[in-house]
């Protein structure tokens, strides 16, 4: 990532003076009108040297306006240390923090207020030739003012998976059952098929500051680049741009973390200059992050089709026999049936994605159709 200037600030913040205690990472952003994910997590080095990360699902996620608003999220679960809160219209004249309770201690953002951001004119994508990675570009209206900017992408995507199953295994619920020995082969009607389906992932995908444009329009900036074999790629993807206004502060916070993340090794790496944070503890604890809000923000869409930029699939689909492998095992290991011949037993398996859309391997969250989905003209 390029970036278009460099900020220098000072900020008053200090790492934990021992190492071995958790610090916690809260990651999210509150804007009007919005489905809001916050993201928590907490890192430590235990031994000076590796560091131990993991997220953190037993808190609380509220978000909080000086106008009386309340805005209380709900946790996604699974281990994701995600949190979804549904805000809704915030007011230009006032200010708006989250507060986050969680075991290693609670937390607040710094109140701010709503931050509009010019209008995001249009976006588009170039390949230099078929075959090649794509550029996605941004072009912004003019705001005669310097301005820190932040893109967020929204990508929803069809998949098809390489194999498809007409069977599932299920596991068997007698007491003892302990290898899945018990368990029964079912047939899967054809509306259940799991071979077909769409996904959502969601990115912060750049940021910049309009400096090194006078201060005036951003014109056709690349904000990501994308490889063909992405599976965003494989069929269709409708591209959702969101452009958002943010402070110096969390332009600043965000160069550093990017910094001290991608040529430093981790959050908490030493380094020559402190990382920058919005959020104080209520007690000793230490928490990183920057919490922006946002008002009035602009988005754009697109679609990208497979076909018109050469996507190139590097999936590779097995399939193996069961070979006295229990059933048990090779679903903890991520399999599933590929074909089962009731008659003789036999059994053919094959790993989860090259079945399921819903695998994590497809990247993002497993969605049903879009309400607003286009098939391609």
């Amino acid at each position: 990532m390029t970036l278009l200037t460099t900020v220098a600030c000072t900020y008053d913040y200090e790492i934990p003076d021992s190492e071995t205690e958790p610090m916690v990472v809260i990651f999210g952003q509150i804007v009007s009108e919005s489905e809001c994910v916050f993201s928590l997590h907490s890192t430590a080095r235990p031994n000076g040297n590796l560091e131990i990360y993991s997220n953190i699902d037993d808190a609380t996620v509220v978000v909080k306006g000086t106008d009386g608003q309340v805005f209380e999220g709900h946790g996604v679960g699974n281990f994701t240390g995600r949190f979804i809160v549904n805000v809704g219209k915030l007011s230009s004249d006032q200010k708006y923090y989250v507060e986050v309770s969680t075991p290693y201690g609670n937390f607040a953002s710094e109140p701010m207020q709503p931050l509009d951001a010019p209008e995001l004119t249009d976006i588009c994508y170039e390949q230099s030739e078929v075959n090649k990675s794509i550029n996605v570009m941004v072009t912004t209206a003019d705001p005669h003012s310097l301005v820190y900017l932040l893109w967020q992408v929204d990508d929803y995507y069809e998949i098809y998976t390489p194999l498809t199953t007409q069977w599932k295994y299920c596991m068997g619920q007698n007491e003892g059952d302990s290898d899945g020995q018990n368990g029964t082969f079912e047939k899967i009607s054809p509306e259940a098929y799991t071979n077909h389906g769409w996904r959502h992932a969601i990115a912060l995908a750049n940021f910049a500051t309009n400096e090194d444009y006078g201060c005036g329009a951003i014109t056709k900036r690349s904000i990501y680049t994308r490889t063909i074999s992405d599976h965003r790629l494989q069929t269709r993807c409708c591209t959702r741009i969101k452009q958002m206004a943010i402070t110096r502060q969390e332009y600043e916070y965000r160069r550093l973390m990017l910094n001290q993340t991608d040529n430093m090794g981790g959050l908490f790496t030493p380094m020559p200059s402190e990382l920058p944070t919005n959020i104080k503890s209520v007690g000793e604890r230490k928490a990183i992050g920057y919490i922006g809000v946002r008002g009035r923000t602009s988005m754009k869409e697109m679609y990208i089709n497979g076909s018109d930029v050469g996507y190139k699939s590097q999936d590779n689909p097995q399939t193996f026999p069961q070979d006295g492998v229990s059933p048990l095992s090779l679903v903890y290991h991520g399999c599933s049936v590929y074909t089962h011949t009731p008659d003789t037993g036999d059994t053919m398996w094959t790993f989860t994605w090259c079945v399921d859309y819903r695998d994590k391997y497809w990247g993002g969250d497993a969605i049903d159709r879009p309400d607003f989905w286009q098939n391609k003209q």
